[in-house]
């Protein structure tokens, strides 16, 4: 689920091989590969309310449902997603909820969903249709998950002073729900510990603004004020120097991710103690990373929280 591939190159046959293994999983239906997530008994309809281009491989959608009242209304926890049921499809498609909860609530009742073009996904290949041709359809959705804040062995965040977020392409999604609650808090008296984000894309030949939710993390990030820290890793195809830059409140570095940034996130002995460490992207990047802080002193194997994209 990469955002995109600024100009051809030739690959390695080791890479390829990943590559196909990777379709080869895209290929098992959402219901089958999360069999063993737990789910919602219950279905709601919604109605597709709005569509917006996020930029040129995602598009916003917000999804309205048709009865939220009372002790049957949808409920989600932050990170969790979507069975998407839609009429004329025989399996349904999954989908990662990147709103907050809150807005369940608000005056106009929503939950959105951030959608990567992909033709071959039936689910998908629906929702990228033509806006006109699909404003107002009614769906089913069923939520599911269990990579969420905050998770279900800490179900007030008690004790966690700490959350590193890991973030790899489209994994953003679950992600961008958790840190958006988060940043709720303070006006909640909710949690208020620290927040570190990393976050790596594709470099974006059309500027950062087209970095998907980019401008929204920033806002969280200011919301919670000194104790949250955001980084930008921009990665090319092809091998370059480092460099580092800034870009309004977000530091922008253009390499990748390192093992080093997630030790130095996750603080020392006593604070990983402390910490929850949440990680989503492709399953190379997340193999590595949950690798490395499980095997810390001081990380607790149970505070470390990953889903792979494939």
């Amino acid at each position: 689920m990469l955002l995109h591939t600024p100009r051809r190159t030739l690959l390695p046959r080791s890479f390829l091989v990943a590559r196909k293994m990777e379709r080869t999983k895209m290929s098992v239906p959402h219901e089958e590969r999360t069999k063993a997530e737990p789910r919602d008994v219950r279905l709601h309809r919604v109605t597709i309310h709005k569509i917006e281009q996020a930029n040129r491989e995602i598009k916003l959608f917000q999804l309205r449902p048709v009865d939220n009242k009372g002790d049957a209304g949808m409920k989600f926890l932050p990170g969790q997603w979507l069975d998407v049921h839609i009429p004329t499809l025989p399996k349904a498609g999954g989908f990662t909820i990147t709103s907050p909860p809150s807005l369940l609530s608000s005056p106009t009742p929503h939950i959105e969903l951030a959608i990567q073009t992909s033709p071959s996904n039936p689910a998908a290949a629906f929702m990228w249709k033509s806006p006109s041709s699909i404003l107002g359809t009614e769906l089913q959705v069923r939520v599911g998950g269990s990579f969420t804040w905050p998770p279900a062995h800490l179900p007030d965040g008690e004790g966690i002073e700490r959350i590193v977020f890991v973030a790899g392409g489209v994994g953003i999604n679950p992600l961008m729900s958790m840190l958006s609650a988060i940043a709720e808090g303070p006006k909640c008296n909710k949690w208020k510990g620290e927040v570190k984000f990393l976050y790596s894309v594709r470099d974006p030949v059309e500027g950062l603004d087209s970095v998907l939710f980019l401008a929204r993390l920033q806002e969280c990030i200011a919301e919670l004020g000194e104790k949250a820290e955001l980084k930008l890793f921009l990665t090319s195809s092809e091998d370059s120097e480092s460099s580092e830059d800034r870009h309004e409140m977000v530091g922008v570095e253009r390499r990748r991710i390192s093992t080093n940034d997630l030790i130095f996130a996750l603080g020392d002995a006593v604070m990983r103690g402390r910490t929850l460490l949440y990680v989503c992207g492709v399953p190379g990047m997340v193999d590595n990373f949950v690798g490395v802080a499980t095997g810390l002193e001081g990380m607790r194997k149970e505070n470390v929280m990953f889903e792979k994209w494939w």
